[in-house]
């Protein structure tokens, strides 16, 4: 013989009460209610994200310097922190690329092209790089750093630091030190950033042999 559970009865529950439906047990109605809760969850977290994303879309729109200099700082925040995890020991390497002007500056091969338009009396050899295409590298050093150059072992290491709005006449430079620049802007702004590098001695200290 099988046994099976009746449905509650309705004078079970005090008049007034709250009580299942008819035909539906108290288990039952218990399994049913946390699946509107979780619709419920769903559709807020949903409004959230789009409200999130009009939020990202109408700033962008409004202030796109401010938002462009906001995810530069991430960008090149994260590229140091990668760095540092995956080769601490390792120095930052430049990729020099061919001279040239603007038209090849914009060609964003991932190298940085020596500006022929800088080469004046005073000025180092200056190769220029958008920050959006692999110049933002030099966003996060600082005065001391050291690197390399692709395909060469010598280490270079920054030696002067100068800045200049867009645009800028080319004598700010003069008086750069180091043996060459390197340069590109900064995200969000209307300031470039110029870097002079020099090569780094490494010929061992001189002894007096008596």
């Amino acid at each position: 013989m099988t046994t099976e559970l009746l449905p509650a009865r309705d004078e079970e529950y005090a008049p007034g009460a709250p009580g299942p439906p008819r035909g539906r047990t108290p288990e039952a109605t218990a399994l049913v209610r946390p699946r509107g809760r979780g619709r419920s969850g769903l559709l807020l977290a949903s409004i959230a994200l789009v409200g999130l994303g009009l939020s990202f879309l109408v700033a962008s729109t409004a202030a796109p310097d401010a938002v462009d200099r906001v995810t530069g700082e991430i960008k090149v925040s994260v590229q140091k922190q990668l760095q540092q995890i995956f080769a601490p020991a390792a120095l930052p390497e430049l990729r020099l690329g061919a001279e040239g002007g603007l038209v090849q500056l914009d060609e964003c091969d991932g190298t940085f092209t020596e500006m022929v338009s800088y080469r004046i009396d005073g000025v180092p050899p200056l190769f220029a790089a958008h920050n959006n295409c692999g110049g933002d590298i030099i966003l996060g050093w600082e005065l001391g750093q050291r690197v390399t150059v692709e395909g060469s072992d010598i280490v270079y290491e920054v030696v002067e630091e100068r800045h200049t709005p867009k645009w800028s006449d080319i004598e700010a430079l003069v008086g750069m030190s180091g043996e060459f620049m390197v340069q590109t802007c900064y995200y969000g702004e209307n300031r470039m950033r110029f870097l002079a590098l020099a090569q780094v001695d490494r010929s061992p200290a001189r002894t007096d042999s008596g």
